[in-house]
């Protein structure tokens, strides 16, 4: 009966969503209008169960029962109006901003808001639980390796395009995934509902920014932080500023930058964004591979990580001295040429050095990465000389962005299905040829099947195929950061790299 489900999300709200009594017969009328529903429920609710629900998986089912079945909606427009039910019963914007800002506490106040946005489903935690992840540990340095189950694998032309894209006259609204306007839309065929979005505002370097999370949680409190004007991803001084005034705001997250240059950003470059988060990325735990005088920025200490990738590291507690420093390594960088090692810094008004940042607070000390991007293609490498070579992308394919480039690889969902039937393989099954032929998007696969065919054959247990199969996704995903590396971990690269550094001193 849809009036006892409308009754038990009344008290879901109350337990979980703060919905005060106050509200409480205006949602109640509410849900029953957009339900068609004529009478309420009038029996007792079982509050133990409701109280004790983690997620509103249970509840939704029975509205999405219901809405099949009475045709409330059409079913392509199911998931729409779920998260419009879901909008309503979540406290508004002006609430839940009130309620963040009671909390002393910066990341009691995020947990608030993290807590919120799964109990009202729009991060689906049963579904972001199902996604795989393992360490991938190289005795000096490791990596964090992710299957994520629901992220679409996009191409590096398609992102490209997003900032080149001329501009019509009616532009659709909300502009983009990103724009502040997303907060309460309805949705449509071509972009996901978000009534049950709430956001924090806040002001970097005297600019109205926002904060909200990825429905996607890459990892621990996987927050973005936007800024409230549509406009394309920067790189330089000002988002440097920005950066540190984040982590003096919440000193309990991290947060970075994607690059704004194709290839090497994120997947987003037409509405300037960070993101950050509670959980810390290995680059944070890498060790210093060489480290730095800095004469002129004599409160800051500068250091070269044992890392897969770039990475200068700095630390100090003068936060003009470390902005000052990664502004003039990012100057210096952004017109650095080394054509010995395909560093080169523009062709014609075309731009390919560029930077990801990271920024961190540790007590008073600020600490900042930055790592070195150089996004030239070339006649071998036509998807990017220091991005994931060709042999790789059966793997991933996609810009290697802040996350990836921070020591966290998410990987596409088809590699869940794949990845299992070349252990099967291992494992003696299948004629690999027919199998393939019969199966096209194994084709990528075809040369990494047979490299470990060669080297471990076909009479592997399951668990024997299963370590082989992971042990090589690790080394590759090294392997594509040591592609990015503009300086390689090589005597050579040092030699290259101390030169670049001297360079910035002067």
């Amino acid at each position: 009966m849809i009036a006892y489900t409308i009754e038990k999300l009344i008290k879901y709200a109350k337990f979980h969503l703060n919905l005060s009594e106050l509200d409480e017969i205006y949602i109640r009328n509410t849900l029953l209008n957009k339900l068609k529903v004529s009478s309420c429920y009038k029996d007792i609710v079982d509050d133990e169960e409701i109280k004790n629900m983690v997620v509103p998986d249970s509840l939704i089912s029975e509205l999405i029962d219901y809405i099949k079945s009475e045709n409330i909606v059409e079913e392509n427009c199911i998931d729409q109006f779920i998260t419009e039910i879901m909008g309503v019963i979540t406290p508004m914007p002006s609430e839940v901003v009130r309620q963040f800002n009671s909390f002393e506490d910066k990341q009691q106040a995020f947990n608030y808001l993290y807590n919120l946005q799964i109990k009202n489903n729009y991060i689906q935690k049963t579904a972001v639980d199902k996604n795989i992840l393992w360490v991938a540990d190289f005795g000096d340095k490791y990596l964090e390796i992710s299957i994520n189950l629901s992220k679409p694998e996009k191409k590096n032309s398609d992102i490209a395009k997003l900032i080149s894209a001329p501009k019509i006259e009616n532009e659709k609204y909300p502009k983009c995934l990103l724009c502040k306007e997303n907060l309460g839309f309805s949705g449509n065929a071509s972009h996901p509902a978000r009534n049950n979005l709430r956001t924090i505002p806040t002001v970097l370097d005297d600019k109205p920014w926002f904060i909200q999370y990825s429905p996607y949680v890459y990892y621990d409190q996987h927050c973005i932080v936007i800024d409230s004007e549509h406009k394309n991803m920067t790189m330089g001084k000002e988002k440097f500023k920005k950066l540190l005034d984040f982590v003096d705001n919440f000193p309990c997250y991290f947060i970075g930058s994607n690059s704004e240059l194709p290839i090497v950003g994120g997947s987003i470059l037409n509405h300037e964004h960070f993101q950050g988060g509670k959980h810390l990325l290995p680059i944070t735990k890498a060790k210093n591979e060489l480290e730095f005088e800095c004469e002129k920025y004599d409160k800051c200490k500068l250091s070269y990580l044992n890392f897969f990738n770039s990475t200068l590291k700095i630390e100090s507690t003068d936060k003009v001295q470390i902005l000052n420093l990664m502004d003039a390594i990012y100057e210096t960088w952004k017109m650095y040429d080394d054509a010995d090692i395909d560093i080169i810094s523009h062709e014609g008004n075309t731009q390919h050095n560029t930077v990801t940042p990271i920024v961190r607070k540790v007590d008073k000390t600020y600490i900042a990465y930055l790592v070195l991007r150089n996004n030239r293609v070339s006649d071998i490498y036509k998807e990017g000389i220091f991005h994931a070579h060709k042999e790789y992308h059966n793997i991933k394919s996609e810009g290697i962005g802040l996350i990836e480039a921070s020591g966290l690889y998410i990987l596409p969902a088809r590699l869940k299905r794949q990845l299992g039937e070349i252990e099967n393989m291992l494992c003696g099954e299948y004629d690999i040829e027919t199998f393939i032929n019969e199966n096209v998007d194994y084709e990528i696969h075809r040369q990494f099947i047979y490299n470990l065919i060669n080297q471990y054959g076909r009479n592997n247990t399951s668990k024997e195929a299963h370590d082989i199969v992971i042990s090589e996704v690790n080394k590759i995903c090294a392997n594509i950061l040591e592609n990015t590396a503009v300086f390689k971990h090589t005597e050579v690269g040092k030699e290259h790299l101390i030169k670049f550094v001297n360079t910035i001193k002067k």
